[in-house]
């Protein structure tokens, strides 16, 4: 028993004099100079920055039924307004059909060109025409013209509607109600938001009997951020220059 309690003593005596003894650690000393630093992880070399995408430029032909693309639609619209049309004229009356929109021209041939309808309005002839483009060639393949056809107005005709109709005496009552609602003179078109329709006579309606045959345009109009006021009853006939009131 004597023997365990003296090894037991001894191994704690020694154990007592190693942690005694023992000294911290210490940075090693660069001769004349400071405490050097301690070794570090390697640092990881400087990333660059990643590159800011970019849109690459919009392809100047689609495929199949794509939608045209810009560079499609500058050359159909462009020989399209070129192709001759005996005394055709725009909404102001200048040389040339005015344009309206267009559309790709769906078939069901594979190997065939892309081809696009061009709309287009001849206000001498009172007449929707249509020309049909190749996208490869720029030729123009066909021409077909309607009488009594009416698609949606172009925004320079809804321009020009709006410009026809406000210096009209039936504008004298809307330009009433704009003040009323607003406590505003009205004294540009820049002071709405307009949205033009073609409008076609109905066997009911009277002030405007032409409108079908003739390009005929009605609006909705609303003051930016506030209330709508109503002129849906006014019609302006831009083929033959004149502003009714539907009755």
């Amino acid at each position: 028993m004597g023997l365990g309690v003296a090894s037991c003593t001894a191994v704690v005596a020694l154990a007592v004099a190693w942690i005694g003894g023992a000294t911290a650690s210490t940075p090693s000393q660069v001769p004349g100079g400071d405490a050097a630093a301690p070794a570090s992880a390697e640092a990881e070399p400087a990333r660059a920055p990643a590159a800011d995408p970019t849109t690459g430029p919009a392809p100047v032909a689609g495929t199949g039924r794509d939608p045209l693309t810009p560079s499609e639609l500058d050359r159909a619209r462009t020989a399209a307004l070129a192709a001759p049309l005996a005394g055709a004229t725009d909404v102001n009356g200048a040389a040339g059909p005015e344009y309206l929109s267009f559309e790709l021209v769906e078939t069901k041939d594979a190997n065939a060109p892309r081809r696009a309808a061009v709309y287009l309005y001849d206000y001498t002839a009172d007449k929707l025409v249509k020309q049909v483009v190749n996208l490869k060639t720029g030729a123009v393949e066909g021409t077909f013209a309607a009488a009594r056809r009416q698609p949606p107005p172009s925004d320079r005709e809804v321009a020009k509607a709006v410009e026809l109709f406000l210096a009209d005496g039936l504008s004298a009552d809307f330009r009433s109600r704009y003040q009323k609602v607003t406590g505003k003179a009205f004294t540009s078109p820049d002071q709405l938001e307009i949205t033009g329709s073609t409008y076609v006579a109905r066997p009911a309606d009277t002030g405007a009997d032409k409108c079908g045959e003739h390009r005929c345009v009605q609006f909705i109009t609303q003051v930016p951020n506030g209330p709508y006021i109503d002129i849906t009853d006014i019609v302006v006939d831009l083929s033959g220059r004149t502003v009714a009131r539907l009755r």
